[in-house]
């Protein structure tokens, strides 16, 4: 990966957190989550918080396989 490219994904990945943190911050009242068989009522930044963290591990583990692919390619 080129010096540029990098440094424009890192300002993108920046200011991605950066919204995701004040949307995050913004949003504290209480919600109510239905799993079905039982219903649990937290603050909406804790579900936030805990969404962004599934996300960017998500988006790892795929980057990850992605790599892990190309480098089986070669």
């Amino acid at each position: 990966m080129s010096s540029k490219k990098a440094q424009i994904n890192l300002v993108i990945s920046l200011l991605v957190a950066l919204i995701a943190v004040i949307f995050v911050v913004m949003n504290t009242s209480p919600v109510a989550i239905n799993f079905g068989f039982f219903k649990v009522k937290l603050p909406l930044i804790i579900v936030l918080v805990v969404m962004v963290i599934i996300g960017i591990l998500l988006g790892w583990f795929l980057g990850q396989d992605k790599q892990f692919n190309k480098k089986k390619r070669q």
